[in-house]
């Protein structure tokens, strides 16, 4: 029986995709479907239980995003970044993290890991300053975690501060040709004071809540997270591609190539969802037992990346099997093809991740952002 946040998703599928429009003119999601995901319990997905989060298994968070992307994936995305940035609460201090999640409203979270900026500890604060792009859903976010840099040597940490501290400004950068309705635009700070109890390192603290969730390797989760927004695209995709090769055509059906190609590409889509859906299933099954092995954690990295680029495969295949009649700019074969392209770049599904991936499956050694 399928989660009830994977019966809520589908749901909400068919008005999300009455608001793609306007996601892609205004570069950021609709009012009421912001409200839609909090009322939904969207943004709770993997916040820990001790938060009172829903804490779901990876496998159902693939399949969660999967279904709001078949409706609308700039959502699906916003979700994404939101979900695996309340991930870093388990790294913060316990009280902190309290502080933040405690209230009846879930803070809808813009993050972005890179050390883009630099954090210089003044006493029981740290001054914090930088530029960061791609910050997913920042026109809606109340908090924002960033990476910088901080110490010498320079050491990778994390900061989280509410959106409308004094020095935090987002700057309208993004005009893309495809997930529009993320918002990236850059978020820029300068020189603001946050508490030195909300910075943190991934790599320098483990976590605190004490569940399987919290084992799950944070980058795996990530990479997975993009992964089911891609296999949503090329379900949406390959539900264009059966309307116009189902539409009435006289006594003439489809060409049996068509119809072939098209098969092909079901089989293509849904064997990348089972793969990462096993790969998820492993990894939380390990993480219940203990530690996670370097080739476990290789192959949750492996099974997101080829869902990743198998998604894309499926929805340049749906589109080239509809032909001219995809090509406007508005047709959803179209759009589907410049959000799953725009969704490759991620350096978390890239072809850069497989070395990695095989070194850990071979037992070589696995990098720490695995």
């Amino acid at each position: 029986m399928d989660h009830s946040l994977v019966v809520a998703a589908r749901a909400l599928a068919p008005t999300l995709a009455a608001h793609t429009d306007a996601h892609v003119r205004e570069r950021q999601l609709a009012a009421p479907v912001v409200a839609a995901l909090h009322a939904g319990g969207f943004l709770r997905l993997l916040l820990p239980a001790a938060l009172d989060g829903a804490a779901v298994p990876p496998a159902t968070y693939v399949d969660v995003l999967a279904a709001l992307a078949e409706g609308d994936a700039a959502t699906a995305w916003v979700v994404m970044t939101a979900s695996t940035s309340t991930l870093l609460a388990g790294y913060l201090e316990e009280a902190t993290a309290r502080a933040i999640w405690r209230g009846p409203t879930t803070p809808l979270l813009a993050g972005v890991f890179a050390p883009s900026g630099q954090a210089v500890v003044d006493g029981d604060h740290v001054r914090l300053r930088g530029r960061w792009p791609y910050a997913s859903g920042c026109r809606h976010a109340t908090w924002v975690m960033v990476g910088a840099l901080t110490g010498t040597p320079p050491a990778h940490v994390v900061c989280a501060l509410p959106i409308d501290t004094a020095g935090v400004s987002v700057v309208d950068t993004w005009d893309p040709m495809g997930l529009a309705g993320t918002g990236s635009h850059d978020l820029v700070i300068d020189d603001a004071l946050v508490p030195r109890a909300a910075m943190t390192s991934v790599f320098g603290r483990a976590p605190w809540p004490d569940e399987p969730l919290a084992r799950v390797p944070l980058f795996g989760l990530l990479a997975l997270g993009i992964a089911g927004v891609g296999l949503g695209l090329a379900r949406a995709a390959l539900a264009a591609a059966a309307t116009r090769l189902t539409a009435p055509r006289g006594d003439a059906g489809p060409p049996s190539s068509a119809l072939a190609t098209y098969a092909t590409l079901v089989a293509r889509r849904d064997a990348a969802h089972a793969y990462a859906r096993s790969a998820a299933d492993a990894a939380l099954a390990a993480a219940a037992a203990g530690t996670i092995a370097d080739a476990t954690r290789g192959a949750l990295r492996l099974a997101a990346a080829h869902a990743a680029a198998e998604a894309a495969a499926v929805v340049r295949g749906a589109f080239h099997l509809v032909g001219g009649a995809a090509t406007g700019r508005t047709s959803p074969l179209a759009r589907a093809l410049a959000d799953v392209e725009v969704l490759l770049t991620h350096r978390m599904v890239g072809d850069r991740v497989l070395p990695s991936t095989g070194r850990a499956l071979l037992g070589l050694g696995a990098p720490r952002d695995l």
